[in-house]
């Protein structure tokens, strides 16, 4: 299936309420984009295939499907969270490190993927999340990408992985008193549902 090019990369957001769609369903939404378009700079620290990787560096192929998981679209500051949580899943993260790509984020990247200063509480907020919620969960070992996780729904893909709708909706609100006004934090969802507390409570 193959991705839209109609679609304006700003205009892309998939919120939380895509459970009954599969992975593949939810991509075939965003617009097409392709890991050469990437700058190297950004590769040299993201690419998982990079001396250089810092820990939760992953495909291109695979970053898409966490945006979809956690229900971001393709702003820098939801590239923050999205960053910021895979690197917080990792179980070779360390604080140093965190550090470490917020100085390299917002001065050795280029105009248009560079981190600016609003977009750090966003990255750190990704980090919280994941180590709140997926800690150690190394969810960039994980070969979303592959058949057998796109064809899963994303309710089950997110069970599977521990992706909790209403934790993910308390940071979106954390998001909303940090980074208030932007066009990313206006579309966030932030509304409490029953179920999704109801998951909560159940995990």
């Amino acid at each position: 299936m193959g991705r839209r090019v109609d679609l304006e990369w700003d205009e892309w957001s998939p919120g939380l309420d895509t459970d009954d769609m599969t992975i593949a369903e939810v991509l075939a939404t965003m617009p097409a984009a392709e890991a050469e378009d990437v700058p190297e700079i950004i590769r040299k620290y993201e690419n998982p295939e990079s001396p250089d990787a810092l820990p939760g560096a992953i495909s291109l192929a695979r970053h898409d499907c966490i945006h979809v998981l956690l229900g971001r679209g393709l702003h820098v500051q939801d590239e923050a969270f999205v960053i910021g949580a895979t690197m917080g899943a990792a179980s070779e993260i360390t604080g140093e490190i965190v550090e470490l790509f917020i100085k390299i984020s917002t001065t050795e990247y280029p105009k248009h993927w560079r981190f600016e200063e609003d977009h750090i509480p966003s990255f750190r907020l990704g980090v919280g999340f994941a180590m709140d919620n997926l800690r150690a969960a190394d969810l960039h070992l994980i070969p979303l990408e592959e058949p057998h996780w796109q064809g899963m729904t994303v309710r089950e893909a997110r069970r599977k992985l521990g992706i909790v709708k209403e934790e993910l909706r308390a940071y979106f609100r954390k998001a909303e008193i940090l980074v208030p006004g932007t066009r990313s934090t206006r579309r966030l969802d932030t509304s409490a549902h029953r179920h999704d507390v109801k998951i909560s409570r159940d995990k």
